[in-house]
Parts: structure tokens; C-alpha cells; sequence
């Protein structure tokens, strides 16, 4: 007899407090927006598209608050000159204008295996997400997030309106898709009387580097850089990569060798025990040098 087909349980979210109430009140409750990450949709989930709690815009004079079920499509139509232009460039980086139209801001920072497009550029500036639940609101740094909390639901992010002198973006990987060879790339830089005053790296994707002591290496340096002092930000910046792909590689695969070794030996005799043995398909020599070069040629424009 063929296996009957898993019924989905789908909600359709009203308002806010609706989601609130939903997210406490059922177990294993998936919050999705504009799916275009998902293959398939979760055995419970709830869509908060066109919600109006979600779904607004306010700018300020020092920041711009965008609700996390906006589209990029929408974000995009404010026009380039009213974002901050790293956040414009990585916002039409993504895939085409129709997945634009469907794609939200908080789906494409909350992915659960590779960090969108967007999280490059809203951690080099220091944005805030907002995060609600039913007893308390939560506003977490960028730097900070490393998933959703429980029981809490995006509702807004908060983006610094700060003029940065060099403002650079670039996407690694194919454009139309998103996989663990992808990977975001961002560099800010402020310049005064020829003195770097700020600096901001961020590479983000199956892994997230931003390294505050990294940036601090050349902050109050005297402009242009020196061959000798790329070389030596180089190198400290592919010792921060390594540090990430071991921190990767702990999460993934938390055993210790003992451990790694017996899994191993029942892999080759028990079928239920392979997927402790995935192998991982992460490219990382491929992102370290597109990192490193295009970390390169950002301090080129420092010389």
C-alpha cells in the first residue's frame, strides 16, 4: 500500500497579534513570507505576507526601519538614493525582478543553513532587528543573531543612514540561486584628511566573519596604504576565515575523532547511522580566495 501523502498544515496570519498568539500556541510552527527560499512548504506553517504590521517603511533622519515582510521589489522602489548604497547594490543583486517582487526582507535574513544576500551589508552597519513574542520585544544587534529565538517572530529592522566614503558590495556565487557556495561580501570605509577614522568588513554565507580586531588593525592609519600593510591585513583576514570554517566545522560535526571514527565504522554496516556521516560540500578554499581577492582589491582603493 502506497504511503498517504502528509497533509500540511498552512495559516494565514492577520495581524500581528495573531501571530503572536499562534507562534505560543502551536509547537513546530514555521513563519514563512514570501517562500522563495523554501522547496516545499513546512508541516505547520504560518504566512505572514501582506500582514500590515510587517509590511511598512519609516525613515528617519539617522535610520530607516523596514518591516520584515516588505518585499525587496518594494524596498527598491524608494530609489537609490534614499538607502544606504551598499544595501541598494546587494539588494539588486538578488536573483530577478519577479522573485524580487515575492522575496521579503525577513526571509532572506532568517535562512537556516546559508545567510542571505542581505546579511553582508546589514552587519557591516550595525542594523538592529526587532524581534517580538507575546511577553516581551527584543532588539538584537546584527553582530549578535544566530537564529530566530524561540517563540519570536522578525518584525522589523533597523538600518543606520550613516555617509560612508567607499561603499563596496559584491556577490559570490550565481545570481539566481542560493546555496553553500554563495557568499556576500562588504566593505565600508570612512575617510578624513587622509586618515582611515572607520572601517567594516563582512562576509557572510555558510559562514559570518566580521572581525571588530580585524578592522581595528588599520583604523587611524595614514592613507595611502602601504604594499606591507595590505599584505598584513591579508593575512590576519584569512586566519579569521580559517577560525569561522573550524567554528563551522564543530557545529556541523561536533564529535570528537574517537567518536567521528566509531560513526564511521557504523556507517559502513548500518544505513540509519549516514547521516552523521555527511561529508560537507562547502567550497570553502573557493570562498576563502574570492574573499581574500576581493578583500584585496577593496584595500586598493585605500592606496
Amino acid at each position: 500500500m502506497e504511503e498517504k501523502e502528509k497533509i500540511k498544515d498552512v495559516y494565514f496570519g492577520t495581524s500581528l497579534d495573531n501571530v503572536l498568539y499562534q507562534l505560543k500556541n502551536k509547537s513546530n510552527l514555521k513563519i514563512c513570507g514570501g517562500c522563495t527560499l523554501l522547496k516545499e512548504l513546512p508541516p505547520v506553517s504560518f504566512i505572514i505576507r501582506n500582514i500590515p504590521d510587517f509590511t511598512f517603511i519609516e525613515k528617519r533622519e539617522r535610520y530607516i526601519e523596514i518591516g520584515s515582510g516588505v518585499s525587496l521589489a518594494t524596498i527598491m522602489e524608494l530609489g537609490e538614493k534614499h538607502l544606504p548604497p551598499i544595501f541598494y547594490q546587494a539588494l539588486n543583486s538578488i536573483a530577478t525582478p519577479l522573485v524580487r517582487n515575492i522575496a521579503t526582507l525577513g526571509g532572506n535574513l532568517c535562512g537556516e543553513t546559508v545567510r542571505g544576500t542581505l546579511f553582508a551589508p546589514l552587519l557591516a552597519m550595525d542594523s538592529i532587528l526587532e524581534f517580538r513574542n507575546r511577553s516581551e520585544v527584543l532588539s538584537l544587534p546584527m553582530y549578535q543573531f544566530t537564529g530566530t529565538p524561540p517563540g519570536s517572530v522578525l518584525t522589523k529592522v533597523r538600518i543606520p543612514l550613516h555617509d560612508w566614503d567607499l561603499s563596496l558590495f559584491h556577490r559570490v556565487g550565481p545570481s539566481w540561486t542560493l546555496n553553500e557556495n554563495c557568499g556576500s561580501y562588504a566593505f565600508l570605509a570612512s575617510i578624513q584628511k587622509e586618515t582611515l577614522l572607520n572601517l567594516r568588513i563582512a562576509f557572510c554565507g555558510v559562514i559570518r566573519l566580521r572581525s571588530r580586531e580585524l578592522e581595528n588593525k588599520l583604523i587611524g592609519t595614514k592613507l595611502p596604504l602601504s604594499p606591507r600593510e595590505i599584505e598584513g591585513m591579508l593575512e590576519a583576514a584569512g586566519e579569521d576565515f580559517n577560525q569561522q570554517v573550524n567554528s563551522y566545522h564543530s557545529e556541523v560535526n561536533p564529535q570528537n575523532e574517537d567518536q567521528k571514527n566509531e560513526l564511521h565504522r557504523d556507517c559502513s554496516t548500518l544505513g540509519d547511522h549516514l547521516s552523521f556521516c555527511r561529508t560537507s560540500s562547502v567550497d570553502f578554499p573557493f570562498l576563502k580566495a574570492r574573499f581574500l581577492g576581493l578583500l584585496q582589491e577593496s584595500l586598493n582603493h585605500l592606496t
